[in-house]
C-alpha cells in the first residue's frame, strides 16, 4: 500500500486568503491608533496657539492697567493741585 503524499509548489489559494486577512486585521488595528495620534496632534497645536494667545493678551492687560494707574496717578495730581 503506497500512498501518495501531495507535495504543494507555490502558492495556494488558502495562503493568500490567509495572507489578505491578515492584513486586513493588522489595517483594523492599526488605522484608529493613526487617526487618534493625528487628532492629538492637532489638538495639541490648537492649545499652544491659545496658550500663546493668552499670554499675548496677558501682557497687554498689564501694560493696560500700568497706564490706567499711570492716569489715576496724574489725575490725584491735578485734583489735589487745584484744591
Amino acid at each position: 500500500m503506497a500512498t501518495k503524499i501531495r507535495e504543494e509548489n507555490g502558492v495556494t489559494g488558502s495562503m493568500i486568503l490567509i495572507t489578505f486577512f491578515v492584513t486586513a486585521l493588522v489595517l483594523l488595528l492599526t488605522f484608529p491608533n493613526i487617526y487618534l495620534d493625528n487628532q492629538i496632534y492637532y489638538e495639541s497645536r490648537e492649545i499652544a496657539h491659545l496658550q500663546r494667545v493668552k499670554m499675548t493678551l496677558e501682557e497687554e492687560q498689564s501694560l493696560i492697567k500700568t497706564k490706567l494707574e499711570e492716569i489715576h496717578y496724574k489725575e490725584n495730581l491735578l485734583n489735589n493741585g487745584i484744591k
